[in-house]
């Protein structure tokens, strides 16, 4: 049974190089070759390996390890498209060997004791490097030496067959990204190169899909991990699910019914302009924003009616994106890259209870929900106002991942994490709690209304509601509070307020307040954009903390930002 159609016929990627469509993307694939595909092949030394059971360190090994992945879907690409040039092949090869003799497949970060002779460890990226294996054997065939193959079966076998076997995982009960890709991964590698043992677990890999869409999401299809995760882990639930329709000749679609169609349609509603996305979570800074293409493609060529596209300019095509990369070539179609993003939207995700709006003028977006999501930022409350397409009061993002950024309560000592580094007010002196609590969110007449006292975990609070009220020009803020002896507004942007009395300017954006009730000033921190060679974190971005200091506050406290 063929399950990855015209990726398996040689004809189709040796016709791919003639075609002007595609060159764009060829021309990147050709650059990341002699970056990257050619010398030594990077090694995972054990130095580099143990230096996050150390020192919480993931960044420096995982630059050798992802270099070694990035070089294998490189010469995978390069050897189905040109096929007539030997050297690709031997490369290709030479790196599947080495990936064969690869202590473990997993990161040591998702290791739950790396003093333990364990290398079958199923974690992200064992077993997307499993499936990945799995599907260049089935599109090189018998262009790969038998050796090879014969070496392909044996370590798929001994890291992700009989692993899987032996017990059920963690991830198959979370309720995230891990969910999917694991099992998706594990799926269509057995699909490719065990068929018979999928066909004694396809039932237990069907329940974890479900599980997924069950509990990771509610009925407005809202992704609390953010649109990153959203594309990683419903990506990889969609690579599953078109698999699986094909290797059941139709009798089971998982893309079927309302709740997947509203997942599917969740990227849609995230674009604030051109290039700005709502950034919630471990997302990055909020300014531009990239999703590959093949994604889109599939994930348009499955839902034709309901998903909108977002501009073309937005479209990545990154080879790392190994099976995405694939699909770019198998699912495009010429009208994919016409998309135009409409000026003019609305939408109210009731369940998580977020609001996104965007106008000619400006885009604004605003997030209830709880402090207890997975990627969690205490940000209950927030808002991202855009104008010319960049964020200007902003969702900073996440951090460098390290193992202490994941540990509580260290995590929400950060600012990009901390409510303190979000557009939501500092009471009492006290920034939000982190927990299962929930704001009660409505959308009424126009205006968005956040019940969210309960976030901030102070008795002494016994009211706090925050209302938004957009327009055609900009929002009215409204925080209604009682329990408050001390009230501040904060607001965080990456670029330098001027502010004079009742109003501050930034970037063309101007906040303006009764100056008796009130007083603003602003103070700078720096935003941590990456960890260098040594693992220590690079200081980057300024991010400037406005405050609007409430005098004596009673009850309530109103501001106006216009585009």
């Amino acid at each position: 049974m063929n399950l990855i159609g015209k990726a398996s016929d040689p004809k189709f990627w040796a016709e791919i190089k003639n075609k002007p469509e595609f060159k764009h993307m060829l021309d990147l694939l050709i650059r990341d070759y002699e970056n990257d595909g050619m010398g030594e092949i990077p090694c995972t030394k054990f130095s580099k390996f143990r230096l996050f059971n150390d020192i919480g360190d993931r960044s420096v090994y995982q630059v050798d390890f992802f270099k070694r992945q990035h070089r294998l879907f490189i010469l995978t690409a390069m050897t189905l498209i040109y096929e007539n040039e030997p050297k690709y092949l031997e490369l290709l090869q030479d790196t599947i060997w080495e990936l064969c003799d690869q202590y473990v497949w997993a990161l040591p970060a998702h290791m739950p004791n790396i003093t333990e002779n364990n290398n079958c460890e199923l974690d992200l990226d064992s077993t997307t490097i499993g499936y990945a294996l799995a599907l260049i054997k089935a599109m090189l065939g018998d262009r790969l030496h038998d050796l090879i193959k014969a070496r392909i079966d044996a370590e798929l076998d001994r890291r992700i067959v009989k692993p899987f076997l032996s017990k059920r995982w963690h991830w198959e009960f979370r309720e995230n990204n891990w969910t999917t890709v694991c099992s998706g991964a594990v799926g269509c590698t057995l699909m490719l190169n065990r068929p018979e043992v999928f066909d004694l677990v396809q039932d237990r890999i069907n329940h974890n899909m479900q599980t997924y869409i069950d509990f990771g999401y509610q009925d407005d299809g809202v992704c609390t991990e953010g649109a990153g995760y959203w594309s990683y882990g419903f990506g990889y639930y969609l690579t599953y699910a078109e698999m699986l329709k094909t290797y059941t000749n139709g009798r089971v679609d998982l893309t079927k019914g309302e709740k997947v169609r509203n997942i599917a349609m969740f990227l849609q509603k995230l674009f604030l302009d051109e290039n700005v996305i709502v950034n919630y979570g471990d997302c990055g800074i909020g300014n531009k924003v990239t999703m590959p293409a093949g994604y889109l493609y599939l994930l348009k060529t499955l839902f034709p009616d309901d998903v909108e596209l977002p501009p073309e300019n937005t479209f990545a095509y990154e080879v790392h994106y190994f099976t995405y990369f694939l699909n770019t070539f198998r699912f495009y179609d010429p009208s994919y890259k016409s998309a135009k993003l409409s000026k003019n939207a609305e939408y109210f995700m009731a369940n998580q209870g977020w609001y996104v709006k965007r106008t000619p003028k400006y885009g604004f977006a605003c997030r209830g929900g709880s402090n207890g999501e997975s990627h969690n930022h205490n940000d209950v409350g927030s808002f991202i106002f855009s104008k010319n397409d960049r964020q200007v009061f902003c969702d900073i993002g996440g951090r460098p991942y390290t193992r202490q950024y994941f540990e509580h309560p260290i995590r929400y000592t950060f600012l990009e994490t901390s409510s303190r580094g979000h557009n939501v007010p500092i009471i009492n002196g006290k920034y939000q709690g982190n927990g299962g609590e929930r704001a009660t969110t409505t959308f009424e007449n126009g205006t968005i209304k956040m019940d969210f006292a309960c976030i901030y975990h102070q008795e002494e609070l016994t009211k706090l509601v925050r209302s938004y009220m957009p327009d055609e020009n900009g929002v009215t803020v409204t925080d209604e509070f009682i329990g408050a002896k001390e009230f501040t507004e904060r607001l965080v942007t990456l670029v330098e307020p001027t502010i004079d009395d009742g109003k501050i300017t930034v970037d063309g954006v101007t906040v303006t307040f009764d100056k008796n009730q009130a007083k603003a000033r602003y103070e700078t921190e720096t935003h941590a954009l990456e960890l260098d060679i040594n693992g220590e974190i690079t200081k980057g971005q300024t991010v400037y903390l406005i405050s609007i200091d409430v005098n004596e506050p009673k009850d309530k406290f109103t501001f106006r930002i216009d585009a």
